[in-house]
């Protein structure tokens, strides 16, 4: 890639960051407004159980994330400062879109309508998957597609009032997208020989889905945002396991 490309990536990285750390901020605020502590029927709950714990730890990570992105991008752009910068590509607009679209659609229409073991791999998956193969046709698609489905999660969560049982449709139908966006992005990583980004793609997000959502619920009992068809059967087996454990 040729030095001014990759002054104009440079500049693009510094928009994405002040997209992760605004959006970021946002999301600490609002996760601040939930209580801490509290007593619920005469029981004192502490603050490694609060239901804001999580998301203050997600978008703190998510802050940091975007404050390194911004920092390596200053200097770059600092000690490259003779260099023309290049007309910004299709490229380098199509990754900041799609990190908008992803981040939004998993905040607004995901997180708080389906199970957060399904929210968490799909948006993981594609997430690393989009970004990773650095292909703006990827991008592209992915935003169009992602954009359109958290779109009609919103509107269904920010205009409705659902049942126990509606969710759990969702939760299913959310099931089928995952296996579909599995299958599709494995159709378009053999046509662009990139199966390795597909196979680390799933791999990763699967790994930490695993590990972070048992560690959450089961561990630090801490309440996620939505929990459904994965999350609720998690805990009932935990508990099955400790009372069979108990009579041995």
């Amino acid at each position: 890639m040729q030095p001014e490309d990759l002054m104009a990536l440079r500049r693009a990285d510094m928009k994405t960051a002040l997209v992760l750390m605004i959006v970021s901020t946002f999301a600490i605020i609002e996760s601040l407004s939930f209580p801490l502590t509290g007593n619920y029927a005469g029981v004192q709950n502490v603050w490694y159980v609060s239901p804001a714990l999580f998301p203050i730890i997600i978008s703190s990570v998510l802050f940091l994330c975007g404050l390194v992105l911004m920092i390596k991008s200053i200097i770059f752009i600092k000690q490259n400062a003779l260099t023309a910068t290049a007309k910004e590509s299709t490229a380098s607009w199509w990754r900041f879109y799609v990190l908008v679209s992803l981040i939004a659609g998993q905040v607004y229409g995901f997180v708080p309508l389906v199970d957060f073991a399904l929210s968490s791999f799909i948006f993981l998956f594609v997430f690393i998957f989009a970004f990773y193969s650095d292909r703006a046709i990827f991008q592209k698609r992915i935003f169009v597609i992602w954009t359109l489905v958290c779109g009609l999660l919103a509107t269904v969560t920010f205009s409705t009032e659902l049942t126990d049982e509606t969710r759990l449709l969702f939760d299913w139908a959310t099931l089928v997208f995952i296996c579909v966006m599995v299958i599709t992005l494995y159709k378009w990583a053999k046509q662009f020989n990139q199966l390795k980004v597909w196979r680390i793609s799933w791999k990763t997000a699967l790994i930490v889905t695993l590990v972070v959502c048992p560690v959450f619920r089961l561990g630090m009992l801490v309440p996620l945002p939505t929990e459904g068809i994965v999350i609720n059967p998690m805990v009932d087996i935990k508990y099955v396991v400790r009372d069979v454990w108990r009579e041995m």
